[in-house]
């Protein structure tokens, strides 16, 4: 009987937490253009990209988002007056990580609120550059801080469209930072 009035409270406990929380779980697919703060100029430092996210709005102040994003293989070509050749570049970056995102509502339907986020990714960087048939990679890795603005309009209570600028200051042997300009939307179930 103890028993089963413990289990009666935890669980009553859960509920009540659950419920004063208001937990909203979101999916979201963005268009990225990034623009990277590299060491070398020898690389394009300009990408496309896509990122794909989970999260939950814990109330209509607070969330948590997880993120996946991958760019494109961007390129470059650089002559090579002493070899007269041309050497090719290319560059790309994987990231993952999570956003805590603060939100605040302007008008009283709550349609448009502005955000705010601040979060931590890890990025992955490859790059390759070809001269003839010579070839030489590279595969850096490191943690990034994420900072983030930006606005999301809720059409009704499962779609949004959210845009958002994000500076990221990532500990990537060539990389000083990263600029990512997102808009995309979110469906909430």
């Amino acid at each position: 009987m103890k028993k089963t009035l413990l289990l009666a409270g935890v669980a009553s406990l859960f509920a009540f937490n659950a419920q004063a929380l208001d937990v909203k779980p979101y999916v979201g697919v963005d268009y990225v253009y990034s623009k990277a703060d590299l060491v070398s100029d020898d690389f394009d430092d300009q990408w496309n990209a896509y990122a794909v996210s989970v999260g939950t709005k814990l109330n209509k102040n607070f969330g948590v988002e997880a993120f996946y994003q991958e760019t494109d293989d961007a390129e470059k070509s650089i002559a090579v007056p002493a070899l007269s050749s041309v050497a090719k570049t290319e560059a790309s970056y994987k990231a993952y990580g999570v956003d805590f995102i603060g939100y605040l509502p302007v008008d009283c339907n709550e349609k448009l609120e502005l955000l705010g986020s601040v979060g931590l990714a890890q990025y992955d960087v490859e790059s390759k550059t070809r001269l003839g048939a010579l070839s030489e990679s590279s595969d850096e890795d490191g943690l990034g801080l994420r900072f983030g603005a930006g606005a999301q309009y809720n059409f009704n209570e499962h779609l949004a469209a959210r845009a958002m600028i994000r500076y990221s200051d990532i500990d990537v042997e060539g990389v000083d930072k990263v600029v990512d300009l997102t808009a995309g939307v979110r469906y909430t179930f």
